[in-house]
């Protein structure tokens, strides 16, 4: 074998590695989410509303892991993306409601026009706002008090996105490589969830980055094209 077939199996391994390693990420945060559930749900187990709501919960969640899979896994086969016309605050909301916020964070959202619809994948892209939101919480910790700003408009022909949180920041040492696989400053990081969400905004024809935000904590910046074929 080669050095020309050598680089080509290393480069087929790799990417077969980052894969499997993204797909595992992403079923662990909705076997967190699911356990979380279940766990509310023993505790209210004579409560039947309650438990019926839990359980419900548990059974949404595990629905939602096999759909990111299934898209994750198309993504790596290098399958179109599947787009549609989506409420953007939908999606948001859904993003949001999959994660645990602390009482101490507050959640704010701006979107123009309040019925702004983007077209995408919509499993896909609630995973980037999944990964997005529990970053900023996760920059959040120890603090008294935080909050999240999602902005969102309508440009001519694409429209923009911006996540933020007034949290510690980007650690300088890996901002400019902060969408490359397994950079990570945080104890427990796998740097998985932001790469992943750089491949699945460049799946829609859009591009991502982060840069220090306005009160200190980290913006993160999304544009996805408006026309329906650009992808």
């Amino acid at each position: 074998m080669n050095n020309e077939e050598n680089e080509r199996r290393s480069a087929r391994l790799a990417a077969a590695g980052a894969v499997g390693a993204s797909v595992a990420h992403e079923l662990r945060n909705a076997l967190a989410v699911a356990e979380s559930a279940l766990f509310l749900a023993q505790r209210n187990i004579d409560d039947r509303a309650r438990l019926v709501r839990h359980l419900d919960q548990v059974g949404a969640e595990i629905r939602r892991a096999h759909a990111v899979i299934g898209s994750v896994l198309g993504l790596a086969r290098g399958e179109p993306v599947r787009r549609e016309a989506f409420p953007l605050t939908k999606l948001i909301e859904s993003a949001r409601h999959a994660l645990l916020l602390p009482t101490n964070v507050t959640f704010e959202v701006a979107v123009v026009p309040a019925d702004l619809f983007i077209y995408c994948d919509p499993v896909l892209l609630e995973r980037v706002f999944s990964n997005l939101y529990l970053n900023a919480i996760e920059a959040l910790e120890g603090r008294g008090r935080g909050s999240i700003i999602t902005r969102a408009w309508r440009g001519e022909e694409s429209t923009f996105l911006e996540v933020e949180d007034d949290g510690q920041g980007i650690d300088p040492l890996i901002v400019d490589r902060i969408f490359e696989p397994l950079v990570t400053a945080k104890a427990r990081g796998t740097g998985l969830g932001l790469a992943l969400s750089r491949v699945i905004v460049e799946a829609h024809g859009g591009e991502i980055t982060a840069t220090s935000g306005s009160r200190g904590g980290t913006s993160f910046h999304l544009w996805l094209p408006n026309d329906m074929a650009a992808a």
